[in-house]
């Protein structure tokens, strides 16, 4: 649509009415979602006409030149239109939120407002309750798609090839100055000597995660993408780093730097061994759903991680206070769970 905006102040009356197949007589904006890692623009904006919802969620790409370039590079935006436009009405057993229009060339995603729902936070951390529901909803999505025969064909989705995933070597020398200055004080020494030994390495192990069946993860399954109602259901929003790889990778995320140390350490057992029961119920083969092979990849995945950080610390604005908390905490429950699970040894280092 030509008066598609690109920034939130070309929003306007007539365009939203006629994506959301009614009459607007006005609207006000509220932006959303500053600080908490969102590569874009997010707003509630509230409604008054005809035909149309009481307020709704208006996304778009960032106005950041460097972001812009970064997203485009991911292809972010395109992964996330054809999720909702192609992939969603295939996902069951799992909650999404509503896509009411989604287009691209600007790209512009108008989804369901999910308040009086609210997200998790990813610095305070999960309630034992939301962890074992964030558990359920990663094995659900998981097992669905556990060696897909469509994944092959979803070549919009990266997968272990994907060449930002094997750059990490090249920005790791950039940025582990930075990450040590900032943090080598604070974290376990034979970690960071991992996290140097273990770059060099690191093409030759993700070839080994090449005979790894894949399934489709989100890509970025973090409390700040969890929904939750008063009953504790979850609604999984935020799309954009969906991929074709082990599903793992979503517990990584998730237990190595969702939870609090202390809170992992004391669940990290029993939601693996919930994981693997449900992947097992959902019709994935026992030697893929046993949890020592979960709890090896886990691991793995922990130490790569740490390096990883190496490269997210370029990019790391010290002004925005909710967004280096959210960095440290990151970091350092990390850290701590590449440190318990002995990952270096797990990875012969």
């Amino acid at each position: 649509m030509s008066n598609a905006p690109s920034l939130m102040s070309e929003l306007s009356a007539d365009w939203l009415g006629n994506v959301l197949g009614g009459h607007v007589s006005e609207f006000t904006s509220e932006i959303i979602g500053s600080g908490e890692g969102f590569m874009g623009q997010l707003a509630r904006v509230r409604l008054t006409g005809r035909g149309v919802p009481a307020s709704v969620i208006v996304k778009l790409p960032t106005a950041d030149p460097g972001g812009q370039m970064i997203g485009q590079m991911m292809r972010v935006w395109e992964r996330e239109h054809r999720f909702y436009t192609e992939l969603a009405p295939r996902i069951s057993g799992i909650r999404l939120a509503e896509c009411l229009h989604s287009q691209t060339d600007p790209y512009v995603l108008v989804l369901e407002d999910l308040h009086p729902r609210r997200p998790g936070d990813q610095v305070a951390g999960p309630t034992p309750d939301q962890a074992r529901t964030a558990i359920d909803t990663a094995a659900t999505l998981h097992s669905a798609w556990f060696d897909h025969p469509d994944l092959p064909g979803l070549d919009w989705i990266p997968d272990l090839d994907d060449p930002m995933s094997s750059s990490i070597g090249s920005m790791f020398d950039m940025g582990w100055p930075m990450f040590l200055a900032r943090y080598s004080d604070s974290l376990p020494r034979r970690v960071l000597d991992w996290c140097e030994r273990f770059v060099p390495t690191i093409p030759t192990w993700m070839e080994g995660y090449k005979t790894w069946p894949c399934t489709l993860t989100h890509g970025d399954f973090r409390l700040d993408n969890m929904f939750f109602d008063d009953r504790g259901e979850m609604t999984l929003i935020d799309w954009q780093l969906s991929m074709r790889v082990p599903s793992t990778t979503d517990l990584v995320y998730f237990l190595g730097t969702n939870m609090p140390t202390d809170l992992r350490r004391e669940m990290q057992t029993d939601l693996i061994v919930r994981y693997a029961q449900r992947m097992r119920a959902g019709g994935v083969p026992d030697e893929w759903a046993d949890p020592e092979r979960i709890t090896q990849g886990y691991a793995e995945g922990c130490l790569f991680y740490c390096t990883s950080f190496a490269a997210s610390i370029l990019t790391l604005d010290t002004a925005n206070e909710r967004g280096a908390a959210l960095m440290d905490s990151l970091v350092r429950r990390a850290f701590s769970a590449a440190d318990d699970l002995d990952a270096g040894a797990r990875v012969g280092l």
